[in-house]
């Protein structure tokens, strides 16, 4: 009988070509995605780069900015960020770490491919909450002050304490229009997350404000 097996494999040149048609491709896409990450990086840097994806309400964050700047009051605190220090939408949304940066940068350049292509689907949703870090490389200092009139940002220090439950964000509210006398500070967003602290730590006065959600 006939031994036919040698038929079944593919011949040497088959193979060299297949593998260098793979490498191709590979080097393509490599090349592709760190020129898209190196796009999107780069045009990060402009809050108008932004709103071209995140239409609304960013759109609107983007306008008090500018107004912020020209009339020397802010609406709301990013604009007021915005006025005093030119914190622009990446430095609180840049994701912070590795693994936080990787996941922004990721879904900013699949954003924006979907934008370039027509694909996109508007508003384009935030889906990464500003994290704490983002804050706290900012305002390490602040947190640190000692004194029971700081004890809320020294508690988040206390590794019994620490997030997920103290957020920054839950009490400086970034995009809710207030008052800059007051610091953009609201009885309703700050009470319950002290009630809750309370709770957590068995410590400080409880039943004043509307349990968290």
């Amino acid at each position: 009988m006939k031994d036919n097996s040698k038929n079944l494999l593919p011949p040497s040149s088959f193979i060299s070509r297949t593998w260098r048609l793979g490498a191709l491709g590979a080097l393509i896409a490599l090349v592709a995605l760190v020129g898209g990450v190196g796009f999107v990086s780069y045009q990060e840097q402009n809050d108008r780069f932004c709103i071209s994806c995140h239409t609304q309400p960013e759109t609107q964050f983007f306008e008090r900015d500018a107004q912020a700047v020209a009339q020397q009051s802010a609406t709301d605190l990013a604009s007021f960020h915005y006025r005093t220090k030119g914190i622009r939408c990446i430095d609180c949304h840049v994701g912070e770490g590795i693994v936080g940066r990787a996941a922004v940068i990721s879904i900013a350049t699949w954003d924006a491919f979907k934008h370039y292509t027509g694909l996109q689907h508007q508003p384009a949703t935030l889906v990464i909450p500003v994290q704490n870090a983002a804050c706290i490389k900012c305002h390490e200092a602040d947190l640190r002050k000692p004194g029971f009139e700081n004890h809320y940002h020294n508690a988040y220090f206390d590794p019994n304490l620490s997030p997920p439950y103290i957020s920054c964000v839950h009490c400086h509210v970034t995009h809710r229009v207030g008052d800059e006398r007051t610091a953009f500070q609201f009885r309703d967003a700050i009470l319950p997350r002290c009630e809750y602290c309370h709770e957590q730590t068995g410590h400080g006065p409880r039943g004043q404000a509307t349990p968290m959600p």
